[in-house]
């Protein structure tokens, strides 16, 4: 994950989450992101490995 051109950039592959099934490359933009409760990243697909439903950042990382 980076930061890039006004977001986040997630990629992950099969392994790195576990609904993921082949590599998928993710577009956040700036001010969707949510704080997390514990200092780590977290994506939430929904309804499938297509769709970046939430992102959670560390709050010092926004």
């Amino acid at each position: 994950m980076k930061e890039h051109g006004g977001g986040w950039v997630i990629v992950l592959e099969p392994g790195d989450h576990r609904n993921i099934t082949h590599r998928n490359r993710y577009f956040v933009p700036y001010g969707s992101e949510i704080p997390s409760g514990d200092s780590d990243y977290h994506i939430c697909l929904h309804p499938t490995e297509e769709f970046p439903h939430c992102f959670f950042v560390p709050p010092d990382a926004m």
